[in-house]
């Protein structure tokens, strides 16, 4: 188990080193992670809208860091994604 997290950090270190070594400063990085944040936010409760809307008619809409994360990256298509495959499970 430690031996994941000293990976784990040792990978964020790198990655913060490697973007202050660009000049890109902290305002940019937080910014970018909040509106990241905000959107796996917006997943989430979607997600859980759908599960208890969707409850009474006995389909199960999985509200999963999985399903989130698909959203978030993927946007629209990512909703019809997971909407596809709750249908088809």
């Amino acid at each position: 188990m430690t031996t994941y997290i000293a990976i784990g950090v040792v990978c964020a270190l790198l990655f913060f080193s490697i973007l202050i070594g660009r000049k890109v400063g902290f305002g940019v990085i937080f910014e970018k992670l909040a509106i990241l944040w905000f959107k796996l936010a917006c997943s989430f409760a979607l997600l859980y809208i759908a599960h208890i809307i969707v409850d009474g008619y006995d389909i199960v809409v999985p509200v999963n860091l999985f399903s989130a994360l698909t959203i978030t990256i993927l946007g629209i298509p990512g909703v019809l994604c997971i909407g596809v495959l709750t249908v088809l499970q």
